[in-house]
C-alpha cells in the first residue's frame, strides 16, 4: 500500500539533513515539472539560483516510438560548476498527460517509482511511473556533464504523441540543499511512420500452434508465419492490463474474420494469436498489421471446433501429449520430453490439455482471461489405441486457450505409445498425437 503524503515529505525535508542526504537515492514523485503533476521541481527542496537561469542546461534524447519496442534515452545535465548530478523523468500520453506512456526499466544507476505519493517501485500496474537516479548514479565530484540512460518501453499500440518531462538537479556536493542549480526540459515524440516493407503471411503459413493442423476455430491457439511481421520479439508479459489480453503487442495486430486476435508472441517470422470468439463457420480472411501497414489477406478454414492436444515435444514425426498425474507427476514419452518422469499407465486417470475444442457454456470471451473454468457445451470423445477414453464431465476451458479432460487410461492397453484422438463439433484431430503408456 503507497503511504504517507506530499505534505509530510516536504515537512521533514525542511529539518532533517538525513532525509536530505537520502535524496541522492532520488527525489519524491511528481518533480519533473509536469504541470498536471502540479509543475513542481526538485526546486521545491534544493535552492539556488532560479530554475533554468541560463548557464546550464536539461536535455532529453528520445526517438520517435515503435509501438511496443523498447528504445534507449538520454538525459543529459550540463552545468560549469555542479559537483553532483541528479533527475527526473516521466513520459505521458500528450492527449491526456494525466496517463502515463508506457513503462521504464531501472539499471544499476536508475530506479522507477509509482504513483505520486509513497515509496512503491516497480513495476507500477496503471500507476504514474517516474525513472530517477540513485546514489551510483550522482557521479560525485564529476565536473561539467552528466548523462543518463534509461530503457523505455512504449504502450503496445500508437497512442499519438508521448511527451516528457524531466527536471535535473545539478548540485554543488555541499551537503546541504543551498547552492544547486534546477533545470527542466521537455520532448515530443510521435509514433514512427513507417516506410519498411509491409508484413507478409506465407502461403500455407496459418496453422493451429499445438498440432499444426490447417482448422482453427474459437479459442484455438494459431501459429502465423510470414515476413516483416514485427520489429521486436516478445511475448505479452508485462502487456495484460487487469483480465484485458492484449490485441496489439509491439505495435503488431491481427484480424481473423474481421475480429481482433489476442496477440500472444510477436517476432519477425511468426506471431502467435488465440483466435477470437466467432460462429462463423467456413472460409474466413487473416490480415496482420503492424507500423508499416496490412499483410494481404489470406483464406484459413474456420470450423465450429478444431481440436489439437498440447504436444510441445516430438519425435520421428509423431507428436508426444504432454500429461500430469493426480499427484502432480509430469507425464510424457520419457527420453523426448525432457520433464516427463513416466509414461501414463493403463486404468491411471491423467489430465490432458488441448485447444480449439469448441464453444463454452457459458461462452468465454476470448479478450480476456478465463475465469470460472467453463465446461464445454457439447462433450468430445477421446480414443486412445483402439478404445474409447472415459472421462468425467465434458471437459474444461481453464486458461486463455486451454481445455482440460480428466481422462481414464483404458486398462486394456498395452505398453508403448498409442495414437490419441479427440472428436468435437465434427471435427477429428490431427492423426500425428500419440500417448505413451507403460505399466
Amino acid at each position: 500500500m503507497l503511504q504517507g503524503s506530499r505534505k509530510l515529505l516536504l515537512a521533514g525535508l525542511a529539518i532533517s539533513p538525513v532525509l536530505l542526504f537520502s535524496f541522492s537515492v532520488g527525489p519524491p514523485q511528481g518533480r519533473t515539472g509536469a504541470p498536471v503533476d502540479g509543475g513542481l521541481t526538485c526546486a521545491a527542496c534544493h535552492r539556488g539560483a532560479d530554475v533554468n537561469d541560463g548557464v546550464g542546461r536539461l536535455a532529453i534524447t528520445a526517438a520517435n516510438y515503435v509501438p511496443g519496442v523498447k528504445q534507449t534515452l538520454r538525459i543529459t545535465l550540463t552545468h560549469p560548476t555542479a559537483r553532483r548530478w541528479g533527475f527526473q523523468l516521466t513520459a505521458r500520453v500528450a492527449s491526456d498527460p494525466a496517463r502515463k506512456a508506457g513503462v521504464f526499466t531501472s539499471n544499476a544507476e536508475t530506479q522507477v517509482r509509482c504513483g505520486l505519493v509513497g515509496t512503491a517501485v516497480a513495476p507500477c500496474g496503471n500507476e504514474l511511473e517516474f525513472v530517477e537516479h540513485v546514489v551510483a548514479g550522482t557521479a560525485a565530484e564529476s565536473q561539467a556533464a552528466r548523462t543518463w540512460e534509461v530503457d523505455w518501453t512504449p504502450p503496445e499500440s500508437a497512442v499519438g504523441d508521448v511527451i516528457f518531462y524531466a527536471a535535473g538537479n545539478a548540485a554543488n556536493n555541499n551537503g546541504a540543499n543551498t547552492g544547486d542549480f534546477i533545470y527542466t526540459a521537455t520532448a515530443t515524440i510521435n509514433a514512427a511512420t513507417g516506410g519498411g516493407p509491409r508484413p507478409a503471411i506465407t502461403a500455407g503459413g496459418i496453422r493451429d500452434a499445438f498440432n499444426f493442423t490447417s482448422n482453427i476455430s474459437s479459442h484455438s491457439w494459431v501459429a502465423i508465419a510470414g515476413t516483416n511481421l514485427s520489429a521486436a520479439e516478445r511475448t505479452w508479459d508485462g502487456a495484460i492490463q487487469g483480465n484485458n489480453l492484449p490485441l496489439s503487442l509491439a505495435g503488431v495486430s491481427v484480424k481473423i474474420n474481421n475480429k481482433e486476435a489476442p496477440v500472444y508472441y510477436v517476432s519477425p517470422g511468426q506471431v502467435n494469436v488465440l483466435a477470437p470468439l466467432d460462429d462463423a463457420v467456413g472460409d474466413v480472411q487473416v490480415v496482420v498489421s503492424n507500423i508499416n501497414g496490412d499483410s494481404a489477406p489470406l483464406t484459413i478454414r474456420r470450423a465450429a471446433a478444431a481440436p489439437a492436444f498440447f504436444t510441445p515435444f516430438a519425435q520421428n514425426n509423431r507428436f508426444f501429449v504432454t500429461a500430469v498425474a493426480l499427484d502432480g507427476t509430469i507425464l510424457g514419452k520419457v527420453g523426448v520430453d525432457p520433464r516427463a518422469r513416466r509414461a501414463a499407465r493403463p486404468g491411471e486417470t491423467i489430465q490432458i490439455f488441448g485447444s480449439g475444442f469448441g464453444a463454452t457454456n457459458p461462452p468465454a470471451p476470448t479478450e480476456r482471461l478465463v475465469t470460472g473454468s467453463p465446461a464445454l457445451a457439447a462433450k468430445p470423445t477421446i480414443r486412445v489405441g483402439e478404445a474409447t477414453a472415459d472421462f468425467a464431465g465434458n471437459g474444461n476451458l481453464i486458461s486463455s486457450g486451454v481445455y482440460q479432460f480428466n481422462v481414464t487410461i483404458p486398462a486394456s492397453l498395452a505398453d508403448g505409445d498409442h495414437a490419441i484422438v479427440a472428436t468435437a463439433g465434427g471435427a477429428t484431430s490431427a492423426n500425428t498425437v500419440f500417448i505413451s503408456v507403460a505399466r
